[in-house]
């Protein structure tokens, strides 16, 4: 199998073979994300604080309820066995994978990842080496949007799009119905000499 392999990974996008059904992600133990102790989405990003006026609890997702937020990702064995043959596509180093699930309304504003957790877990000393990866895993719908940088991101499902570092991007659901997607985090590998 080829992998997808880049040295800057900044906007980038292709497409892997659906191999889930739609049951395999609707069916997840999907959870609100619990806010921040000053009422703020509980995120993990950095964004204006005038992003919290304008949106207020718009700023929200869902994630299943094995993901905890500053604890890792824990991925079951069934869920890897249906998902895990994604993950292999890419040619990155400490591979994670989670879920997303923005219900009609929801918004993550323009933002930059910060990457704490995953930073401290797998020794990353610099920011600018993590990549991360967008799956669609239904076909975009009107009004389901993905922006990195100055480019509009939708396509059928199987679609990726990657962005490396703090790579400014946002996230809507504008459409009538939930939007699905795998997001992937993993680090270049180390340059062959």
């Amino acid at each position: 199998m080829n992998k997808f392999t880049y040295d800057d990974w900044n906007l980038r996008q292709g497409t892997v073979p659906v191999t889930w059904s739609e049951q395999d992600y609707l069916e997840m133990p999907w959870r609100a994300l619990p806010p921040l102790p000053d009422g703020r989405a509980n995120t993990g990003f950095t964004t204006w604080a005038r992003s919290y006026e304008i949106y207020g609890d718009r700023i929200s997702a869902w994630s299943p309820e094995w993901q905890l937020a500053g604890e890792g990702v824990r991925v079951p064995d069934e869920v890897a066995a249906r998902f895990g043959s994604v993950v292999d596509r890419f040619h990155l180093d400490s591979m994670i994978y989670t879920f997303g699930r923005y219900t009609p309304g929801q918004v993550l504003p323009w933002h930059t990842d910060n990457y704490p957790t995953y930073m401290r877990r797998h020794g990353v000393p610099y920011v600018r080496n993590i990549v991360r990866v967008i799956v669609l895993l239904h076909d975009s719908e009107p009004g389901q949007q993905l922006w990195v940088g100055d480019q509009l991101r939708r396509g059928p499902a199987g679609s990726w799009f990657s962005w490396q570092g703090r790579q400014r991007h946002m996230a809507a659901n504008l459409s009538e119905t939930d939007r699905y997607m795998m997001q992937i985090t993993g680090v270049l590998p180390p340059q062959d000499s």
